[in-house]
């Protein structure tokens, strides 16, 4: 009959219908999940490749832990070297005693402004300053983990002039001082009038808050003050 479909012609459809199924499960299923299971595939091969890598520093971490346990002591004798705070009154009597076992003459000193050099277990530039709180909730006897220690520093410039033996005597014993102190900026000309080395020197002073160290008063009873330098208006009953 006319407009029928023969059975020839409707296996014909029934086939290409069956193919056009199976080319978009082909493209729309199983490609799919091919892609997907490939980039498993690579996920999992770059994680065995992370774990394997973090298995061969394990040795290593075991050695630095070993390392490091070795001077845990040092460590901790260097931490406890640091004064628990910088003042002022130590600073300048650090200072005297400076003018005093070399021979320099001090004319003048400019205290610093106190930065942060260490701060949440990192050296810092002296920008990151604690919180407003953080030094408040510790006092001097508060003993915390290194990472959570607040280490300070202060520079005080002095104007002095002094022979050369003086002043190489001077840098030695900022540097060897047993007090936590550094040489900064050294600016130095020769005075033909004097003979004598004169100009400035920035020393640094050190303090490590949370070490648990106390603070401790001076005794200046041993020294006797001079006359003819920036110390000459103190006196013992003045302190």
């Amino acid at each position: 009959m006319k407009g029928k479909l023969t059975l020839a012609q409707i296996r014909v459809i029934l086939i290409l219908v069956a193919v056009m199924l199976i080319v978009a499960t082909y493209f729309l299923v199983y490609q799919t999940n091919m892609d997907k299971a490939a980039d498993f595939d690579k996920r999992t091969a770059d994680t065995n490749e992370r774990i394997a890598y973090l298995e061969s520093l394990q040795p290593k971490v075991t050695d630095l832990e070993v390392f490091t346990s070795l001077y845990t002591d040092d460590i901790e004798d260097f931490i406890q070297s640091f004064p628990v705070k910088i003042t002022q009154q130590k600073s300048v009597y650090l200072i005297y005693r400076l003018m005093i076992n070399t021979g320099i003459d001090i004319e003048s000193i400019t205290p610093g402004e106190q930065q942060p050099f260490y701060y949440k277990g990192q050296i810092t530039d002296g920008n990151t300053a604690p919180e407003e709180n953080e030094e408040e909730t510790m006092s001097e006897i508060t003993v915390v983990d290194m990472d959570q220690m607040i280490g300070s520093t202060a520079t005080y410039t002095i104007n002095f002039s002094g022979t050369t033996k003086q002043v190489y005597k001077a840098l030695d014993w900022i540097t060897e001082n047993k007090e936590k102190l550094s040489v900064g900026d050294v600016n130095l000309a020769f005075d033909r009038s004097s003979g004598k080395l004169a100009g400035s020197i920035g020393i640094h002073f050190y303090s490590m808050l949370g070490n648990g160290v106390p603070y401790k008063e001076l005794d200046v009873s041993e020294f006797t003050f001079g006359v003819d330098n920036v110390f000459g208006d103190f006196s013992k009953d003045k302190e």
